[in-house]
């Protein structure tokens, strides 16, 4: 992953681009499915999550991750998304778009609270969850490929 965000605005302009422009994508999932899975994980920032990793791996996790989130490195680890981030399979790409640019301007605004913990990672703050979601977009933006 050569991708890397310095907020989250970089990555709304990157998705206005790559649908004006044209892509490809390289993974299994549609650009709609994307924005969708990215939506529902950047929400969690706000309102929390209905489940969490168990409590000894959190911590592991986060030492793992938190390095590499940093670099802006494509993490080693692969597997599906959890049941509870799964997109849907019939999604309006405009819809999910512009789901994605109202919820990062929400997160980029100062004032908007957070909740502490992530589920995969535990305890976050602030700027760990803005640096985890700018790492998250990238990772999964990757997978659409700008035309030539």
């Amino acid at each position: 992953m050569d991708l890397r965000y310095p907020d989250l605005a970089a990555a709304c302009a990157d998705i206005v681009r790559l649908r004006e422009s044209g892509f490809e994508l390289v993974g299994t999932w549609s650009f709609a499915q994307i924005l969708d899975h990215l939506n529902m994980s950047m929400q969690m920032t706000i309102d929390g999550a209905g489940f969490t990793f168990p409590a000894l791996m959190r911590p592991v996790m986060k030492l793992m991750f938190m390095p590499t989130m940093r670099k802006g490195k494509p993490s080693k680890l692969r597997g599906k998304a959890p049941k509870q981030l799964q997109p849907a399979l019939d999604l309006d790409e405009d819809d999910c778009a512009n789901r994605f640019y109202a919820l990062a301007k929400t997160l980029m605004d100062p004032s908007t609270p957070f909740v502490t913990h992530y589920p995969m990672l535990g305890r976050l703050n602030r700027e760990q969850w803005l640096l985890m979601q700018q790492w998250h977009a990238a990772h999964h933006l990757s997978f659409v490929v700008p035309d030539a």
